[in-house]
């Protein structure tokens, strides 16, 4: 398979498209496995891979006879998944500091932390790309446009997820709505 992707990697370089589409196909399998062991969800796996490919071919008039596609591939695979895990756990910490406050200041009261705990792990409970997009807008009070430039999707994608997520959380959280 070496040997394969060392041929492709020159017309890689030209810009050949079925060269991409090839190297594509034989490593895709191999680093979406790599990037779930990081990760452990298949969306944020495949966003990985996607991202890593995508580097390739934006740089690829940078590669030479030397330049190693696969060592590359993974490399920044294992990059923007430590990435992500750290970002994941900044979010998560100031999540419940957030969620505690708020809910403290919002109803002037000690809040309850049944309540809070609830929120907490209804929250834990999204998948990992609506949780990521769901705290960026409501814990880090970022628009909507922030964060679809920050994670490179659309403002329309950012909208979606953050729907998603509430009409999720409000199916977890029913119980709590009169203290809410």
């Amino acid at each position: 398979m070496t040997d394969s992707i060392n041929i492709l990697r020159s017309q890689l370089r030209k810009g050949s498209q079925e060269a991409f589409k090839q190297v594509f196909e034989l490593l895709f399998d191999a680093l979406f496995s790599y990037a779930m062991n990081f990760v452990k969800e298949k969306e944020e796996a495949e966003e990985l891979v996607q991202e890593a490919f995508l580097m390739i071919w934006d740089r690829r008039k940078m590669i030479d006879n030397e330049f190693n596609v696969k060592a590359y591939l993974y490399k920044s695979i294992h990059n923007q998944a430590l990435n992500h895990l750290r970002h994941l756990k900044v979010v998560n910490q100031h999540v419940d500091e957030e969620i505690y406050i708020k809910s403290s200041v919002e109803k002037g009261k000690e809040p309850n932390p049944f309540l809070t705990k609830a929120i907490n792990e209804a929250i834990d409970k999204l998948p990992s790309r609506s949780k990521l997009i769901f705290k960026m807008s409501r814990i880090e009070g970022l628009r909507h446009r922030e964060i679809a430039q920050e994670l490179g999707i659309s403002e329309k994608t950012v909208e979606v997820q953050i729907r998603k997520a509430r009409h999720f959380l409000q199916k977890k959280l029913k119980k709590y709505y009169n203290e809410l």
